[in-house]
Order: structure tokens, then sequence, then C-alpha cells
């Protein structure tokens, strides 16, 4: 399944919300993409349409790569606990690998937020990376599962 999100919510201002979230293996490891400038609104849409997934999954541990090497402006530290501030870590959540991003001061930020919440977090420049050090932490997950093109998808067109 995948859910490609671009819409624009209507609320006292319109928002663009740009990301992506596929089974890379299903039921196992979760992908989420963002690209283009982020907004608070937009992670806190994100989380709950992740945290559906986790719902509608038997798995009881799945893991979480979230790329952000797309992202042309990244979510501002001070939209930190606008954008997390309802979240609860979901009871399947395991591992969050950050793969792309580059501003120190998000990277720490989100270092933060995921130690909150009791999310072990990892950041990676590349997907790949991601993925080795997925497979050294966790000899559960069914690779055969592994769908590579989720990774490597390029990003949708907007208008």
């Amino acid at each position: 399944m995948v859910i490609i999100l671009n819409i624009v919510a209507q609320r006292r201002e319109a928002i663009t919300v740009n990301y992506s979230i596929e089974w890379y293996v299903e039921d196992q490891v979760l992908f989420v993409k963002h690209w283009g400038a982020t907004q608070a609104d937009e992670v806190r849409i994100q989380m709950e349409t992740m945290n559906h997934q986790l719902d509608l999954s038997p798995a009881q541990s799945i893991h979480v790569i979230i790329d952000l090497s797309d992202v042309t402006r990244a979510l501002s530290v001070k939209d930190f606990p606008k954008a997390f501030a309802h979240f609860k870590t979901h009871p399947k959540y395991r591992w969050t690998m950050m793969v792309g991003q580059k501003d120190p001061l998000v990277r720490f930020a989100s270092t933060v937020a995921t130690n909150l919440f009791r999310a072990p977090l990892r950041t990676f420049n590349t997907n790949p990376e991601a993925v080795a050090f997925l497979r050294t932490i966790d000899p559960a997950i069914d690779w055969s599962k592994a769908n590579q093109s989720v990774l490597e998808r390029p990003i949708p067109e907007t208008a």
C-alpha cells in the first residue's frame, strides 16, 4: 500500500503537505519520505498517518526510516513542540532511522524528541546506510519482503 499525500488542508491558512508513507518491508519497516518545505502541521499529520499504519499492522515491532534528503526547508526547532505536542509513542514503534537531515540543530532537536518519546534514533546520510544499520539490530526482519523500489522512488511532481 502506498500513501502519497500532496494536499492542501484548509485551516486558518492553507498548508501544502508533501510526504509519502510506504512499507519498505511489509509490516516490519515503514518508509516515510518528506520533500519541499516542512511545516509543523505537516509533520503532525504525517505522525498521525504513520500511527494509523502501525495500528493496521499485525506486527508487534515496527521500525521507521524517515528520508529528509529532498527537504528544502526543515522544520524549525521552535516548531518542534507544535509538531510533536500530542504525539505519544506507538506501542509497536521501535527504531527511527533519519536520513539526509543536514541541519545540526534539527538533528539535535530530533534526538531530544525521540529520547522523550523513548524511540531510539540514528541519523544517516543515505538510505542504504540506514538499511545496513537496521540489518544489524533486528535479525527478525524478513528481508525477502523488502521492496527496494520504495527507497528509489522519485518525489511526485507538484502543481
